[in-house]
């Protein structure tokens, strides 16, 4: 196991990709073990991290040190913080427009580390140790369906210049992994979509004069009673 820091201060600090942050969290241990509060509503989102609605919680295994994931950006926010052993993480801002996109920012997270990932910020992990676990926070519902969506770049483009720990050749990566595209070539996440209802009404137009103004209106849908019947539970498929 890595070498945990024991009774360290909850801080969030910011990482330079524009909503990524990371977490020191505070694990109590002794010769029998740890703990630690791993998800802290209050305290967290007092100190910056947003207050995201979490819906389920996944967990990640990795039998062998040197398994690479990513980089992969999902169409959600997630809390990431590794259970057991250590890994090597590097995230890169792949959103649309965002003043940070292509920008790199890495570091290793082991038990008294978690990261808040925004929606389109691609993350990926190397496991520096066997057996390593992580668990995911996340504001949806995973499906296999929802891999569509997926904004993904390659491990190795020299453009983002990570320096892995264990070489990639010598590494576990998925044959998926080994092709996605360069940065050059990826088609960014674009934003959350907004839908108006009843935009014909005094503040459904206020609503897209103002998306109109400042040039956001691509991501909005504006509907009205014409076109989409909010009493009408087949509307909503």
């Amino acid at each position: 196991m890595a070498d945990i820091a024991f009774e360290k201060d909850l801080s969030v600090a910011e990482t330079g990709i524009g909503g990524l942050k990371v977490v020191d969290l505070a694990v109590h241990g002794d010769s029998r073990g740890w703990f630690k509060e791993n998800w802290q509503r209050a305290k967290m989102c007092a100190l910056g991290v947003p207050d995201f609605r979490i819906v389920q919680n996944n967990i990640s295994y990795n039998d062998r040190k040197g398994v690479t994931r990513g980089i992969h950006a999902e169409p959600w926010d997630k809390f990431i913080s590794v259970a057991r052993g250590s890994v090597f993480g590097a995230w890169v801002d792949l959103r649309e427009g965002s003043a940070t996109y292509g920008k790199v920012y890495t570091t290793v997270l082991d038990p008294s580390k978690a990261i808040y990932v925004p929606r389109g910020v691609g993350n990926s992990f190397q496991a520096l140790e066997d057996g390593t676990a992580y668990t995911y926070l996340v504001n949806a519902h995973w499906s296999a369906e929802l891999k569509g969506t997926y904004t993904f770049v390659n491990l190795a483009d020299p453009a983002l210049g990570i320096e892995w720990p264990i070489p990639l050749g010598e590494a576990t990566v998925s044959e998926a992994d080994l092709n996605h595209p360069m940065l050059a070539d990826v088609v960014p996440m674009a934003p959350e979509r907004t839908l108006v209802t009843g935009c014909n009404g005094q503040l459904g137009r206020a609503v897209r004069a103002l998306a109109e103004e400042r040039g956001v209106a691509k991501d909005f849908d504006f509907c009205d009673i014409d076109t989409f019947d909010m009493s009408d539970p087949a509307a909503y498929s």
